[in-house]
């Protein structure tokens, strides 16, 4: 993170990591599924975003732009064979899904973001934000047992 020091106090900048870091990692973790590849491209993300960015906000909703450079930086996605079971927890169904089912998933579901700043992340219009969430739904509804949807209420 030093690097980015250049253009904004080291304060602000640590301030920022702590407060978005986990989040872009959870992203980054589950959308890719190797906490190893997660972790640099969640720190390479950030060091990035500070060096381009005038301003680190450190309260509200994560900032999309943040999701945005994240998603951008993944490798070509690939999706996992079909799963020929059902998965017995969340974050192994994901990769089940297809790349956009998954990112929009991750944020609108694990992240919490709102519709609009879903599709300001993806750069996907809101009417393909709102359908690849109802497929990705679905077919996590299919993946996961029965009792998964039970259990939560």
């Amino acid at each position: 993170m030093s690097v980015a020091a250049n253009t904004h106090d080291l304060t602000s900048v640590e301030a920022f990591y702590q407060r978005w870091g986990p989040d872009v990692f959870v992203f980054c973790r589950l959308f890719l599924g190797d906490k190893e590849q997660a972790e640099k491209m969640s720190a390479n993300v950030f060091v990035d975003y500070c060096r381009e960015s005038s301003e680190l906000p450190v309260s509200g909703d994560i900032p999309g732009r943040l999701v945005n450079r994240a998603y951008r930086a993944m490798p070509p996605c690939r999706g996992t064979q079909p799963a020929q079971r059902k998965c017995d927890r969340l974050e192994d169904c994901i990769p089940h899904l297809g790349c956009n089912e998954r990112v929009v998933f991750i944020l609108r579901n694990v992240l919490g973001m709102d519709w609009e700043a879903t599709s300001r992340a993806t750069e996907l219009s809101a009417e393909q934000v709102r359908q690849f969430w109802l497929t990705g739904m679905l077919r996590m509804r299919e993946l996961l047992p029965r009792r998964f949807f039970q259990e939560r209420h």
